[in-house]
């Protein structure tokens, strides 16, 4: 099994988030205002970058618009081995989480 970095699943669960709107401007929108910390447009297409190359993700080109310059922009999509990732880090998190809620919320 390999499990996902905490950037790695934040990416993926904002790219099924954002569903076909999920282009590198949009997710970056996402998760800085989720994790109220500021990602690069650099650090966002590294992690897309490095999914794409683990097969957890598939770029798809949209149609060219004006307001880039008669440049299309990049939808990514989750595939089912990424699914599969997520389910996996998931499952080992709540078996780690198992037991622990009360004593780390209720102090």
């Amino acid at each position: 099994m390999n499990m996902l970095t905490r950037k790695d699943e934040l990416m993926l669960l904002a790219i099924l988030k954002l569903g076909e709107e999920a282009s590198l401007v949009r997710l970056r929108e996402l998760i800085t205002e989720q994790t109220g910390t500021e990602w690069s447009i650099g650090n966002v297409f590294v992690t897309l970058d490095k999914l794409e190359a683990m097969e957890y993700i598939q770029a798809t080109l949209g149609e060219p618009t004006a307001k880039r310059g008669g440049k299309a922009v990049k939808f990514y999509h989750v595939t089912r081995e990424g699914l599969t990732a997520l389910r996996q880090t998931k499952q080992v998190q709540d078996g780690m989480w198992a037991g622990l809620v009360d004593l780390v919320f209720n102090e």
